[in-house]
């Protein structure tokens, strides 16, 4: 979503209410179906839940796990502790045969719809609803924003249900959009720099349909406009339609599915997006295999605790100087503060003869994964490394912090050693490391240029890319004789372009 202002809106409250299919048995409008939520005290219910948006230059999935566990029940009313985390994985889209790369995201989520809180999509900690039997919520402790004005992740398989039994109930609400200015990001401490605060109403109609077994078939019309408008309607309206299937005798949402689309206007133009939302209930047996699933990640994530807590443990080396003791001693601490001064500390020394101990704990620190001093770590070991550390750091490369690959990066190539500069070059073909390292050999300059030629790749596009990227600021005659040979042997259309515009560089310079 794209304007020309460059504003972003962000929903304050939200709430949306989802749909499904099925092929229930049709009831009449005087047919009475009465509904309710049926949970009892210590049931635990968990839903798949899969969002697809629809964006001008790529595609976004917002997919995960969505869990409820009842802690009170009475007559009247639930009260609910709601869990779920959903995942955002963004697909590229290609225009006029030409692929287009999104842009990298300044905060967790870029949408201009997020919440205000600017919060990761769908990543919420524990929190309560307290509802009664016909989905009313009374009292809600706690956020899930998502972004999209899709709403609270935690409320999209509580709709509300006509206390009264009807066939067909609706609801109306008002809610408020805050335009958010783009000029800086939103954190937590000093909050989204609000410009102006635009006023909605929100309008959701239910009609039972039909009928199959318990299964009761819901269908559904939503609709969310500002009361601001632009010559075409609305400057932002969320409209969509679909249905549910509810379990009667369960008294829960069995699964749901909505297409609706959220519409941007303004003076100069229009940008719609389209979504859809399912969402389906799991059986006891994919909770249980997904309850195993978080226990296993939760004894995975104590014994990567428990690495870093002995990472901090270490015998401070003797017959060193009584500064560096003491640095070493903070370091030794689990103080978290203490450690980042040490760190800071090794990082700004200027030490005349480096102690192996010293780099060997540093390395130590980063194979711990600790993301709290990794980056303080990795700029020490600049400091402290020295050959005989090469190979140890080599084997660091693949799974050091992304905060910390730099510097590591930095500390391999100083060491000036061909063992080192070959795996730092063999970073180009990886998709994540791959840009960072080609900073690095650039700044090494033309001593990297035969490792850096070694990976040559016509036939793998982006490897060509960053390959070429760094050749084109450090490449010699070496370089102009291989890229000959290569474009010689290969038909490969995207590799001669971009051989020929490095060839250029190249002569450009070095003339």
């Amino acid at each position: 979503m794209r304007s020309t202002n460059q504003r972003w809106l962000r929903c304050r409250f939200c709430a949306v209410f989802f749909l499904v299919v099925g092929l229930p048995a049709l009831l009449s409008a005087a047919d009475a179906v009465p509904l309710k939520y049926q949970w009892k005290q210590g049931q635990e219910l968990a839903y798949r839940v899969e969002i697809e948006v629809d964006l001008e230059d790529f595609s976004e999935s917002l997919i995960g796990i969505e869990q409820y566990r009842v802690t009170e029940a009475t007559d009247d009313s639930l009260s609910i502790r709601c869990t779920g985390r959903l995942n955002s994985t963004r697909k590229m889209k290609h225009r006029n045969g030409r692929l287009v790369v999104p842009r990298m995201p300044r905060l967790p989520h870029n949408s201009p719809f997020a919440g205000l809180s600017g919060s990761m999509a769908g990543a919420f900690d524990s929190h309560v609803i307290v509802m009664n039997r016909f989905g009313e919520i009374e009292t809600i402790k706690g956020s899930s924003l998502l972004p999209y004005l899709i709403g609270q992740l935690s409320q999209i398989n509580l709709i509300p249900l006509s206390p009264a039994g009807n066939s067909a109930w609706s609801e109306m609400d008002k809610a408020n959009i805050s335009v958010i200015s783009s000029d800086r990001i939103s954190l937590p401490f000093r909050g989204p720099n609000v410009e102006k605060t635009l006023g909605a109403k929100k309008t959701t109609e239910y009609e039972i349909t039909g009928q199959n077994g318990d299964l009761v078939t819901i269908q559904v019309k939503h609709s969310y406009r500002t009361v601001a408008t632009v010559e075409d309607g609305p400057e932002v309206e969320l409209s969509g339609t679909g249905q549910i299937q509810f379990d009667k005798q369960q008294g829960a949402v069995q699964e749901l599915k909505l297409d609706y689309k959220l519409v941007r206007r303004s003076e100069s133009s229009t940008h719609r997006i389209p979504i859809t939302i399912t969402s389906r209930q799991m059986t006891v047996e994919e909770l249980a295999q997904h309850q195993a699933a978080l226990a296993e990640l939760q004894k995975k994530h104590e014994a990567e605790m428990q690495k870093r807590k002995e990472a901090a443990k270490f015998e401070v080396p003797e017959n060193l100087d009584a500064d560096l003791t003491a640095i070493l001693k903070d370091l030794s601490t689990t103080d978290l503060f203490q450690r980042k001064a040490a760190l800071k500390k090794l990082s700004e020394a200027k030490p005349k003869e480096k102690n192996p101990e010293v780099s060997r704990i540093l390395m130590r620190i980063l194979e711990s994964k600790d993301i709290t001093v990794a980056k303080d770590a990795s700029e020490a070991l600049v400091v402290w490394s020295n050959k005989e550390d090469v190979p140890a750091m080599i084997k660091l490369l693949p799974e050091i912090n992304i905060l910390a690959q730099p510097n590591l990066m930095q500390a391999i190539l100083q060491q000036q050693t061909d063992e080192g500069v070959q795996a730092v070059a063999g970073l180009l073909k990886d998709r994540v490391k791959a840009h960072r390292a080609g900073n690095q050999l650039i700044e090494y300059g033309s001593g990297a240029e035969e490792a850096v030629l070694e990976q040559l790749d016509p036939d793998d596009f982006l490897t060509t890319v960053n390959v070429m990227r760094v050749l084109k600021e450090i490449g010699t005659e070496k370089s102009l004789k291989k890229i000959e040979e290569v474009t010689r042997n290969t038909e490969n259309r995207n590799f001669r372009f971009q051989a020929a515009s490095t060839v250029k560089a190249i002569e450009d310079r070095v003339k």
